[in-house]
């Protein structure tokens, strides 16, 4: 999901429909509050926080509706960054710059410790591991949105990229033995195949706040045809692949509009890249959109493009799909569990120009194929409900402090 926010999500619905409101969980829940405190790399208020940062927020805010303790350690490394705040009753401290983060956040949650009880560490592993169970004996959940691998040197430096590579290695032996949440069951594969033996694996995929993003049948999208992707332009997504598809398609389909949503530094590259191919008149970049223009780009386009050779989950596609929009993304590790494929899109080759444009051109041209994946996309879409993966959340906190987990 791309960057492109300008206010906090709204504080947790109370809707019994979609899994119950906040009081029912906080009477639900036993007497003893847990007293959590979470690391992370960026939070909700960042300029290039996404699907991550939006996971725990949504995640962990219920937490807090729901009586317990929730304190935020992480970067102030960007403009108007306040050191300390409260967002939707999480305690937020920004410690240390995005450069500096994992080694100033374990000293800081230490001695944040020493001052207050702690029941549980929580640590958002999406960038590089904070290492806390190598330095506490208080219990210590890591919750794994996706690794990078070798993936990582597509994107930074060599000296850089190393540097990320191998922290990535130091999670086998220094997190053994301890229960693990992953984002998907990708995610937890991705750990089985690296060496990580967690006492339990717990998969708990993101929600939607279905509210947010209303339903407008593809037959209901005005013309021309306009293909959209919405996310970071990053290197690493290989946004080129369908832009290079599109370009393809463009000879059978000569009105059709690719709008390239988000901001990141590709973008200068994919310019150029579209007015080489001959598609830079019908190649649109609108940049950094807020909320509500994200939603409108959901509910005009045609399909959404999601191409990446490795996610977390890809929530930009569900937020696609609750809108009625059909998807088509890489055939890869994370997007395969957040596409239903041949029911809400399509998954294809990553890196098969020829069957990206195969796909776009038969979708096109045809509605009523586009219509049947609207509306099983909506149908898929709302079986993800923030309320109910955060109660598995509080549940394997729960076990891990209790040492049931």
């Amino acid at each position: 999901m791309p960057a492109d926010r300008e206010t906090p999500p709204s504080p947790v619905p109370h809707s019994p429909a979609r899994g119950g409101c906040a009081s029912q969980a906080r009477v639900s829940e036993p007497e003893k509050a847990l007293r959590i405190v979470l690391l992370d790399f960026r939070d909700i208020r960042h300029p290039e926080a996404g699907g991550a940062e939006e996971y725990m927020h949504e995640i962990f805010r219920r937490l807090v509706a729901w009586g317990h303790r929730v304190t935020f350690i992480t970067a102030a490394g960007y403009r108007g960054a306040v050191r300390e705040e409260t967002i939707d009753g999480i305690r937020f401290l920004r410690v240390a710059n995005q450069p500096t983060i994992n080694f100033l956040a374990p000293r800081a949650a230490l001695k944040l410790a020493r001052r207050e009880p702690v029941d549980v560490f929580v640590e958002d592993i999406c960038k590089i591991p904070f290492l806390m169970p190598a330095l506490t004996r208080t219990p210590v959940l890591p919750v794994v949105l996706h690794l990078f691998g070798d993936t990582i040197f597509k994107e930074l430096n060599p000296l850089v990229a190393t540097y990320v590579w191998a922290f990535e290695h130091l999670i086998p032996p220094l997190y053994r033995n301890i229960p693990f949440v992953a984002l998907s069951d990708s995610t937890a594969r991705d750990l089985e195949r690296r060496g990580v033996r967690a006492t339990r694996m717990d998969v708990i995929p993101p929600g939607l706040n279905l509210e947010r993003y209303p339903f407008r049948h593809a037959a209901e999208r005005p013309g021309p045809p306009l293909l959209l992707y919405l996310g970071r332009l990053k290197r690493y997504k290989e946004i080129d692949i369908p832009l290079r598809a599109f370009a393809k398609i463009r000879r059978d389909i000569p009105d059709a509009q690719l709008a390239l949503v988000g901001k990141g530094d590709d973008a200068a590259r994919l310019e150029a890249l579209a007015r080489s191919l001959g598609v830079g008149e019908a190649v649109s970049f609108p940049g950094f959109v807020s909320e509500a223009e994200k939603v409108e780009w959901l509910r005009r386009a045609w399909l959404l493009l999601y191409p990446s050779p490795k996610e977390g989950w890809g929530i930009s596609t569900m937020e696609a799909s609750a809108c009625g929009l059909p998807v088509l993304a890489s055939d890869s590790p994370g997007l395969r569990d957040a596409v239903r494929d041949g029911t809400s899109g399509y998954l294809v080759p990553h890196h098969d120009v020829e069957a990206w444009a195969a796909r776009m051109r038969e979708l096109l041209t045809d509605p009523a194929h586009r219509a049947r994946l609207s509306e099983q996309g909506r149908a898929w879409a709302e079986r993800f409900d923030w309320d109910n993966e955060a109660r598995k959340m509080l549940a394997a906190l729960r076990g891990l402090v209790t040492g049931d987990g």
